[in-house]
């Protein structure tokens, strides 16, 4: 297949494209060619971008929350309508399998159209207070003013929506960090916003290197909210900057959760989501990659999982393999280290484990066991196609190991007893649990992190908590004559 070039493009300020002298270049993982190129913004791009957006954030939020609905839901048809080819642009400079990035394109749309929904609906509270005064207090929900994004490459359509989609809703104007690494699928998002109808300024996508271009716009005291998903370490530092100004921080970083697997669970379906946990190449936050299983039925669900995962084909995500490549050579070469380190100490490899012998960033989807759970391939966040087996016995022992970890994001349980389900459920330390499925993705369904695995919470009616703050009110009415 020839390779498709997506072009040099420029970053977004007030609706226009903008160029710097200096580039970014954009690869293809599958292949590690160049495909197109993006400005490094620096400083002076996000300067603009956030003064573009201080300069017409009264007259958003001014704006009436049916009409900043309507609009949304606006840019939901448009994604819609251009998905596509958006999907074929996340893949390429993504990797991800093109069904998936078509799923994810679909995705970001919900949220959007989802928070189109909530506009009208951002309410306050009245507050009965006590003493022998007439009194009114209530309290209203507004939007911070000018947010910072910082978008991760993993995910960048629909991830930028999820955030984007309530900070929006709640009359908040955005300036938004594109991905080093897939800066594109960013800028496309962007410019269907615009063709949608959103005023020019109200979001602003600025693109460069994290060092660079992403220093300069969380470190700008003329934000008033920032919202970052990404890494734990880079969490920290984001979280750290917000403090120098007391500025809010919604964080939504790192994760190592587990899939926890019965002796009364249907297997088949529990081996289905061990598959579901290599999506996008196990380049997923909130995937489950410890996988907890009950004695009695360990070596039948391995023998399973192993067959299952050998079964998957690997290759370029434009020809919409089962699994496509990592990022780039360094994520490649990260799990090589894993997994040779593990084996080395004795892992066993049930399935793949190998990086083969062709162009681009490709590693199998691997399965390994006999590790010990504070062993390096069990405990740090790999991101990449390698998920750990371990044997237990009860539920309490299931539930305490899982929880011997500093991540807390989602965490799987599969067993058909209700009463040790809600059990379970109650006892795990993370942000969600899902029972019986995996993944489960919603736009109404909240998530976030417990532990170091972030701070707030993303998607549902709580993520409009992230992008407003409450004014209290309190009016005297005298007495009553």
């Amino acid at each position: 297949m020839a390779q498709r070039s997506l072009g040099e493009r420029g970053y977004i300020v007030g609706g226009e494209s903008r160029f710097s002298d200096e580039t970014v270049p954009v690869y293809n993982p599958a292949t590690n060619e160049q495909i197109g190129s993006v400005p490094e913004a620096g400083a002076d791009g996000v300067d603009e971008a956030i003064e573009a957006a201080q300069s017409v954030q009264t007259e958003w939020a001014e704006y009436d929350a049916v009409e900043r609905g309507q609009i949304l839901t606006a840019i939901a048809e448009r994604i819609r309508e251009e998905a596509d080819r958006i999907a074929e642009v996340e893949t390429l400079e993504e990797g991800r399998p093109v069904t998936e990035s078509y799923h994810q394109v679909h995705g970001a749309s919900h949220y959007f159209e989802y928070y189109a929904g909530l506009t009208d609906k951002i309410e306050g509270e009245q507050i009965p207070l006590p003493g022998e005064t007439n009194r009114l207090d209530y309290t209203v929900r507004e939007p911070y003013g000018v947010t910072g994004h910082i978008v991760p490459w993993n995910a960048s359509f629909v991830l930028a929506a999820r955030s984007f989609g309530p900070a929006l809703a709640a009359g908040n104007t955005v300036v938004a960090k594109s991905p080093s690494a897939a800066p594109i699928s960013l800028l496309e998002l962007t410019e269907l916003a615009h063709e949608a109808g959103l005023p020019e300024g109200v979001l602003n996508t600025v693109t460069g290197r994290g060092s660079t271009t992403g220093d300069a716009l969380v470190t700008d005291d003329r934000l008033d909210a920032i919202e970052f998903t990404g890494s734990t370490s880079t969490g920290k530092r984001v979280m750290k900057a917000a403090a120098e100004r007391v500025n809010p921080v919604h964080l939504e970083l790192g994760g190592k959760g587990a899939n926890i697997v019965f002796e009364d669970a249907d297997l088949e379906d529990a081996v289905e989501s061990v598959v579901a946990t290599y999506q996008n190449s196990g380049q997923i936050c909130y995937a489950p990659t410890r996988i907890f299983v009950q004695d009695g039925v360990y070596e039948e669900f391995t023998d399973l999982a192993a067959t299952r995962v050998d079964d998957l084909a690997l290759g370029p995500g434009i020809d919409d393999p089962d699994m496509g490549p990592l990022i780039d050579e360094s994520a490649q070469s990260n799990v090589i280290s894993y997994v040779d380190s593990a084996v080395e100490n004795g892992a066993r490899v049930l399935a793949g484990g190998e990086a083969p012998d062709r162009e681009g960033n490709f590693y199998e989807p691997t399965l390994v066991d006999q590790v010990e759970d504070e062993s390096a391939i069990a405990c740090d966040e790999i991101f990449g196609p390698v998920l750990t087996v371990h044997r237990f016995e009860t539920a309490s022992e299931a539930v305490e190991r899982a929880n011997d970890t500093e991540y807390g994001l989602n965490n799987v349980v599969w067993t058909n007893d209700l009463s040790r389900a809600h059990n379970v459920a109650h006892g795990l330390e993370s942000g969600t649990v899902q029972v019986n499925e995996y993944p489960v993705l919603s736009p109404a369904a909240v998530s976030g992190g417990y532990k170091e695995s972030g701070i707030g919470r993303s998607k549902g009616i709580q993520a409009l908590e992230s992008f407003t703050q409450v004014k209290n009110v309190i009016v005297s009415l005298g007495d009553l004559e």
